[in-house]
């Protein structure tokens, strides 16, 4: 049974990348927002990026990782 291999920050652009910071910092900034607040607030839509999945997942795993430090 073959498992699909965990994207990379690699297989995201440079705006993909900046915006993964952004979820970073908004995370500690503003910690009563969920996930989904904050992409809105920060205007992402993930479903419109041709990676939007593994981008969102990665965006999720930096911003849990946020909120438990």
């Amino acid at each position: 049974m073959a498992t699909e291999p965990k994207p990379s920050l690699l297989d995201l652009d440079f705006e993909q990348i900046e915006m993964l910071a952004n979820f970073c910092d908004s995370a500690a900034d503003c910690p009563n927002l969920s996930f989904e607040e904050i992409a809105k607030l920060l205007g992402v839509d993930f479903s419109k990026a041709n990676n939007g999945k593994a981008w969102e997942k990665e965006c999720r795993e930096v911003f849990g990782k946020e909120r438990e430090v």
